[in-house]
């Protein structure tokens, strides 16, 4: 049976763009837990807002799942899902990726920190404004900036060994493209027999 392939790994490490490149060169489809979350309920910030963390990780869940019931019907190409950052912190969703071929994308803190210097969509990263003049307003920047990779840098702590203990392939993408990252997956996944 073919496996679906999970993409795991902390935020901004760059799930997305290697799901898709990796489902380009399969021939097959890519889906994004977060992107599934956003279509049937709306931006995640706002699930923050009215839900919680835990409301969200409740919905996270409902769309992991639901992609992987898609792959199980999707034929004989492995469906790529790229995952959000905490999935892999409930059971239920470490029993899901377990059933395919999970690949943890490792990254550090200085490799993402321009994705998430200005990235306002991620609740976890989230920093308060108080500059109402423009040098208020670049100092809120900077400020929001280091809050944020300082946010980043103790959420992958808390995460780390869970994507080791998730994964059944570690990739280190701190120097490598999207098509680099995807085409070492594919090796991978051939030479454990799919």
């Amino acid at each position: 049976m073919t496996r679906t392939i999970f993409l795991i790994g902390p935020m901004a490490s760059g799930k997305s763009a290697v799901g898709a490149e990796l489902a380009r060169l399969l021939d097959t489809k890519a889906l994004d837990t977060d992107a599934l979350v956003v279509r049937d309920h709306g931006p995640i910030p706002e699930i923050f807002a009215s839900r919680g963390e835990a409301g969200f990780r409740g919905l996270e869940t409902e769309a992991l799942r639901g992609a992987a019931l898609l792959s199980r019907a999707a034929g004989p190409a492995p469906l790529v899902v790229a995952t959000g950052g905490g999935a892999v912190l409930a059971p239920e969703n470490q029993r899901i990726l377990a059933e395919g071929f999970t690949v943890y994308l490792y990254t550090d803190a200085a490799t993402v920190a321009h994705r998430i210097a200005e990235d306002t969509t991620r609740p976890l990263l989230a920093g308060a404004s108080t500059g109402d003049t423009q040098e208020g307003a670049e100092a809120d920047a900077e400020a929001r900036a280091a809050e944020a990779l300082e946010s980043w840098s103790r959420i992958f702590a808390d995460r780390a060994d869970t994507y080791e203990k998730c994964a059944d392939l570690r990739i280190d993408t701190r120097t490598l493209r999207p098509a680099e990252i995807a085409e070492a997956i594919i090796t991978a996944y051939r030479d454990t027999g799919h």
